[in-house]
């Protein structure tokens, strides 16, 4: 298997890189975690069919963190059950810190699936996680159209 050559070029994070997978291998580590987390970003308002992949992910018990200005997509379509708004940042912190008790209050996450945040922000936040999420350990994934090679696994 060769290397990936991530959108961004210069996006080379070092000697531990994702992998390129297909959506049944990740939707498989999904089903399997025990405390997944969707994080989604303002790029799925660029169409609809983004914005229902990520209510149908939250309609299967997953809870969604909206980061930028991802949650008025969920207003306007009038689902907010299990949507919670936080800033990206923030977010990511919060993920490394051991002591957390997630957006529920039921303990912190073990899977954190990515899913429509810019590239660039999504390549840092993912760093981190990938890097510093140890304590419990954290599993990040992304389902954007481009392949992150600072998630476990990536499209």
């Amino acid at each position: 298997m060769g290397m990936e050559i991530p959108f961004d070029v210069a996006n080379i994070p070092g000697p531990e890189m994702g992998e390129v997978a297909p959506p049944e291998v990740i939707g498989n580590y999904i089903s399997s975690a025990k405390r997944p987390l969707l994080v989604v970003g303002s790029e799925i308002l660029r169409d609809d069919f983004f914005l229902e992949t990520a209510i149908e992910i939250g309609k299967k018990g997953i809870p969604i963190a909206a980061t930028g200005h991802s949650i008025r997509g969920f207003v306007e379509k009038g689902y907010t059950e299990n949507v919670n708004y936080y800033n990206l940042h923030e977010l990511t912190n919060c993920l490394r810190d051991p002591n957390w008790k997630g957006l529920d209050g039921k303990g912190n996450y073990d899977f954190v699936i990515f899913f429509g945040i810019v590239y660039y922000y999504a390549s840092q936040m993912l760093s981190c996680i990938k890097n510093f999420a140890i304590d419990p350990l954290i599993r990040a994934v992304s389902i954007d159209r481009y392949y992150h090679p600072q998630a476990r696994m990536s499209f």
